[in-house]
């Protein structure tokens, strides 16, 4: 069992702001030379959230109105951390689906992010 580190950092540009970082992910995988296993997905500022879903703006448009609606910081969409799971050297998910970043809070800008990679 081997296990891979690495740190990203996304950058977000207002409150509500979905930032796609699946593609970051991926070659954060690709490079860790492990083909199989589960990557976790942790972003280390209490002001965003991670999510997987389709990057669709309709979606995103009602996430937006719903929050703005509750005054909710967030604790009702997506979490602190994803699990993606990994074959073949691939991030295994649905034919849509995206690891999505969101800014919850009012102060966008750069965001850490942590990618620990466990398997072989």
């Amino acid at each position: 069992m081997r296990t891979h580190h690495e740190e990203h950092i996304a950058t977000t540009s207002r409150l509500h702001d979905f930032v796609d970082i699946t593609d970051d992910i991926q070659m954060i995988l690709t490079g860790s030379g492990i083909s199989g296993g589960q990557v976790t997905v942790l972003v280390r500022d209490n002001s965003c959230s991670l999510l997987i879903n389709e990057k669709e703006s309709g979606l995103f448009d009602d996430i937006k109105k719903a929050m703005d609606r509750l005054g909710s910081p967030g604790i009702l969409v997506g979490s602190r951390s994803v699990v993606v799971p990994a074959s073949e050297g691939k991030l295994k998910l649905g034919g849509w689906q995206r690891v999505l970043l969101m800014e919850l809070g009012q102060d966008p800008g750069s965001r850490s992010i942590v990618v620990q990679i466990v398997g072989e």
